[in-house]
C-alpha cells in the first residue's frame, strides 16, 4: 500500500486548473500550495497549526472533483496523514467541519440500475 501511495504522490496535480473552473477556492489553492510536495516535517507543522483547514480542503476536493487521478492523490495524502500519526483522525471530527458532511465523499454509492 505504501508503495502505491508513493507512486500516486509523485504525480503533479493541476490545482490552478481547479481554481480556474471554480472547483476549489483561492484559499483552498493557497493551502494546497503550502502543503503539496513538502517534507513530512513541514506537513506535520502545517497540520499542527491548521489541520482542520487542510482536511476541509481535501474533503471538498473529494466531494467536488471527479478526476480519478486527483481523487487517488488526495486519498493518498489522507492516508499519509493518518499513517504518520493515527491521532490526527481527530482532525476529521473538528467542530469547524461540523457545517459540512465530512464523511459523504467516502460513502458514495454507485447508481442503482433497475432491471424490468
Amino acid at each position: 500500500m505504501a508503495q502505491i501511495c508513493l507512486k500516486v504522490l509523485k504525480k503533479d496535480i493541476p490545482w490552478e486548473t481547479y481554481l480556474t473552473t471554480k472547483l476549489i477556492t483561492g484559499t483552498g489553492l493557497q493551502l494546497l500550495r503550502r502543503y503539496d510536495k513538502k517534507s513530512e516535517s513541514q506537513r506535520a507543522a502545517l497540520l499542527d497549526d491548521d489541520g482542520p483547514a487542510y482536511v476541509g480542503v481535501f474533503v471538498n476536493i473529494l466531494r467536488d472533483i471527479s478526476s480519478e487521478e486527483t481523487i487517488e492523490y488526495v486519498l493518498a495524502l489522507m492516508d499519509e496523514i493518518l499513517s504518520a500519526n493515527p491521532k490526527r483522525a481527530r482532525l476529521f471530527h473538528d467542530s469547524t467541519l461540523s457545517c459540512s458532511d465530512t464523511y459523504s465523499p467516502f460513502l458514495r454509492q454507485a447508481p442503482v440500475v433497475l432491471l424490468s
